[in-house]
């Protein structure tokens, strides 16, 4: 029997793997058309995804004969980038806008995206009058929708959501850390959410919040902040998830914060039994520097390191993991 096989006869595996070697416009012309059960892995690959660098591209033969079966489409413009009257982008479960723009993310609607499940607005030059968008998300209007990322989220009394059950993974930018609690409520099921706070002084007000109310579900959470933090704060952050597993804070700003380390530490061993990674970056004035030991059992906090800086103020580090 001969062990000899025409290419057509690899196995689906192979042709996925490389498949991935290349973008749409080179699998189209090297193996299109050449049998049907080529195109029929071509346009069923999961990786397939188109990329559009201006509205023009849209209309692209290639790309029109891949839209049907795309799962994934990259708009690297900040233009209009389809017509809500006349596209309905049901393949799509993964929409990145590159350098979005209000324009932009006003035209993504329910009905135009009615399988989305991952949505990423990254690098926004226009972070403002995002209420319409958000109020789509939150209030579970794209059903399938588990993981997305936002230029920014208001906060806002009356800000109209319902619930998102179904989001998973939440990273926002935000001038008001009040927010944490809306959309804490809002999405019950959230087990990853990363915040940046590029400002605001709303500390003190979020300190004296309530904290009855545990979201149970979180798993990790990551905060980087424009200001410093003090540990009424970080405790209050705590406060409401007691099952966090996973914590990471960077808070490098000018201004130190004033941390006495082993209350620090004891916020953490209090409120979140189950931690096993910690990832801590922040600057300290110099007198909390001088000290050279945390008298602390935390284990967590057994590896740290004090790092001077010549013109910033000092940076406490500390990464553990059980």
């Amino acid at each position: 029997m001969s062990d000899n096989f025409t290419f057509e006869q690899l196995p689906n595996e192979t042709f996925h793997e490389l498949f991935e070697y290349f973008d749409i416009y080179e699998l189209y012309k090297t193996f299109s058309r050449l049998k049907s059960r080529i195109d029929s892995l071509i346009t069923n690959f999961k990786y397939l995804q188109i990329i559009l660098d201006s509205f023009e591209d849209l209309d692209h033969p290639i790309n029109r004969y891949f839209f049907p079966k795309t799962k994934t489409l990259i708009i690297n413009h900040s233009k209009k980038f389809f017509d809500p009257t006349n596209f309905i982008f049901s393949s799509i479960r993964c929409l990145i806008l590159c350098r979005p723009t209000r324009e932009q993310w006003d035209s993504i609607k329910p009905f135009s995206f009615p399988h989305l499940e991952r949505l990423y607005l990254i690098n926004s030059t226009f972070a403002y009058r995002t209420e319409q968008i958000c109020r789509l998300i939150f209030s579970n209007k794209f059903p399938f929708l588990h993981t997305c990322s936002l230029p920014r989220v208001s906060y806002e009394m009356d800000n109209q959501w319902t619930c998102s059950p179904y989001l998973r993974s939440l990273q926002i930018n935000s001038w008001d850390i009040c927010v944490y609690t809306q959309i804490l409520d809002t999405c019950p099921n959230l087990i990853r959410f990363k915040i940046e706070l590029s400002g605001g002084t709303s500390q003190e007000k979020f300190s004296l919040l309530n904290s009855n109310k545990k979201y149970s579900n979180l798993q990790y959470l990551a905060l980087r902040s424009s200001n410093p933090i003090t540990c009424e704060f970080i405790d209050t952050l705590l406060s409401f998830v007691p099952n966090l597993q996973h914590f990471l804070l960077h808070a490098n700003h000018q201004k130190p914060s004033y941390i006495p380390l082993d209350t620090f530490a004891s916020i953490f061993q209090d409120r979140l039994p189950k931690l096993n990674c910690i990832n801590i970056d922040i600057s300290l004035p110099e007198n909390l520097c001088c000290q050279e030991n945390i008298n602390t059992k935390y284990l967590l906090f057994k590896s740290y390191k004090i790092q001077p800086e010549l013109i910033r103020p000092s940076r406490l580090i500390i990464v553990g993991s059980l």
